[in-house]
């Protein structure tokens, strides 16, 4: 089977990990697998056996791209191509429709990340003609069964290098060298649905009680934001902002964590808390269904994201009762044995084989 995959950027975001994930596992179940991309980021995916064609554009309103899709899919004429994230939704769907080929799109979010906006009003249009789409949660389902109530759908959890998250050894970053307070962290993106400015004022309140360290791992478009209120809260020498790090590099920091924290209005399947859960590193997370489908009380904490006063209790109860926090980590950790890559593809390769 030939499957092309259709993603802007091969950069450091989510989708482009699972990607990554994704498709050198296929080629090794021996399928060609094709990407077509835009750009690159600044650390270049492993993509070991996957055929790359990138594509040239003045920006992501280029209608070249367009030409450039068909006259590639008309070229190698896969059997199903496989889009990621909304502009190659948009465009890869309608070079799929003017081919007349198999195709599929993958939701990696929930009805809340979707304002009716034209962007998104078109990604529904050119999606009711998708012969698939993927969610990687239930959430994801359920918002299509309101936008395409006939559409064929499939649920394909996020897959994680559980093996290779486990021989990585527990260290700090650059700059944070002989850190002697316990570590609250946060990975991810910088971004206001993530509620960031929630979690650097629970900080201040965990702060009037146990020194901490704050460290944030991730960057965003609310980065300054949320450097002017750390100097507001008096958290100057309590947060840290380490931009972006390698992979190997998060989860190392994760095992030297006392907290993850993720305090998300909403999400489809948290990759950075299932990758604590990996490491073992106790989670106060925020009580919404994404949250609730991979873990329970029996496992992590969750708060009101908007009860700053809630969050820093939470991280307080985890910091002074290391036994009752080590033993919910313990019980996260076990759920991760499910989340394979192997099964990723499997169950996506599945899903290809039937809409073909």
């Amino acid at each position: 089977m030939r499957i092309l995959n259709l993603i802007s950027h091969l950069s450091k975001g989510g989708a482009e990990r699972q990607f990554s994930y994704l498709a050198p596992e296929l080629v090794r179940m021996g399928h060609k697998v094709d990407v077509a991309y835009l750009r690159e980021g600044p650390a270049r995916l492993e993509l070991s056996g996957v055929t790359m064609h990138q594509l040239v554009a003045i920006n992501n309103y280029d209608p070249y791209l367009l030409w450039q899709l068909v006259r590639l899919i008309r070229r190698i004429k896969p059997d199903i191509i496989h889009t990621w994230i909304l502009q190659m939704d948009i465009l890869g769907g309608i070079a799929a429709r003017l081919s007349g080929t198999p195709w599929i799109f993958r939701e990696p979010n929930s009805a809340m990340a979707y304002l009716p906006t034209w962007k998104n009003r078109l990604r529904v249009w050119v999606g009711s003609g998708a012969s698939g789409i993927v969610s990687n949660s239930s959430g994801g389902v359920e918002y299509w069964e309101t936008q395409l109530p006939y559409s064929c759908r499939y649920v394909v959890s996020n897959g994680l290098p559980v093996h290779e998250i486990d021989r990585i050894v527990a260290a700090l970053p650059p700059g944070l060298t002989k850190q002697e307070a316990p570590i609250v962290l946060y990975v991810g993106r910088l971004i206001a649905h993530k509620n960031l400015k929630a979690f650097l004022e629970s900080l201040s309140c965990v702060k009037q009680q146990q020194n901490v360290l704050g460290v944030l791992c991730g960057d965003g478009p609310q980065r300054a934001e949320l450097e002017v209120l750390r100097h507001k809260l008096g958290l100057n020498a309590d947060v840290h902002f380490t931009g972006h790090l390698p992979a190997a590099s998060v989860w190392a920091l994760m095992k030297k964590a006392s907290v993850f924290v993720s305090l998300s209005a909403y999400e489809g399947c948290p990759n950075t808390v299932m990758e604590a859960m990996v490491c073992g590193c106790p989670l106060v997370i925020s009580d919404i269904p994404a949250h609730r489908e991979i873990l329970d009380e029996s496992c992590a904490l969750f708060v009101d994201p908007s009860n700053i006063q809630q969050t820093a209790d939470a991280i307080l109860q985890i910091l002074y009762n290391a036994d009752a926090s080590k033993g919910r980590a313990l019980i996260a950790k076990q759920k991760t044995q499910e989340w394979s890559i192997a099964e990723m593809a499997r169950n996506y390769e599945r899903a290809y084989k039937e809409l073909i």
